[in-house]
């Protein structure tokens, strides 16, 4: 456990960064594999659903809530690095709840999508690109909690926080997918 929850040199890469590295791997070519499928029928089918402004106010409204919370995970580390407790705990309160924020958004775009999840094919793909993502931003909201929950106990120091650095690695993960999936599922 020490070994995951620790700083080391850059020059000595942890377990814990070997662990996330693969698992953003593994990840990455589920969402690619899910973002093939979804171009492929896309293709072959009709979509009745347009893209017009008021359809992408949603969207566009969650995309800047993942991008502040994301900046927030930034400064979060950043802020321990020079030691200050304090503003770990408020950058990581503000994290989890803009990702809660965007998670509440994406449920009622999901409500609004113009597509149902028993629709054929397709409709099943978006609503699974869609949810998979959903729920990866629910695990960056459970490891910013424990992140807080560690932090308000004094686990982190400027010398120790590995914990909240791979937190931020996870954070910018799901808001670069969420870049991909908004070109690929709104603009395009």
């Amino acid at each position: 456990m020490s070994m995951i929850t620790s700083s080391h040199p850059m020059s000595r890469v942890s377990a814990g960064r070997i662990a996330l590295l693969v698992t953003l791997g593994t990840e990455s070519i589920f969402f690619i594999t899910l973002l093939a499928a979804y171009a492929a029928l896309r293709d072959e089918s009709s979509w009745n659903v347009t893209h017009t402004f008021a359809r992408l106010i949603i969207p566009m409204v969650n995309s800047g809530v993942l991008l502040a919370s994301a900046l927030l995970a930034w400064w979060s580390n950043q802020v321990i690095r020079r030691g200050r407790e304090s503003f770990l705990r408020s950058g990581l309160l503000l994290t989890l709840l803009l990702g809660l924020l965007f998670v509440a958004g994406q449920v009622y775009e999901f409500s609004h999508a113009g597509l149902r999840i028993e629709d054929p094919s397709f409709g099943g793909v978006f609503f699974t690109l869609m949810g998979f993502h959903a729920v990866h931003v629910l695990a960056g909201v459970v490891f910013m909690a424990l992140n807080l929950m560690r932090a308000n106990l004094g686990d982190f120091t400027a010398v120790q926080h590995e914990a909240v650095e791979l937190g931020a690695w996870f954070w910018y993960y799901v808001t670069a997918v969420w870049a991909v999936l908004f070109i690929a599922l709104y603009l395009v």
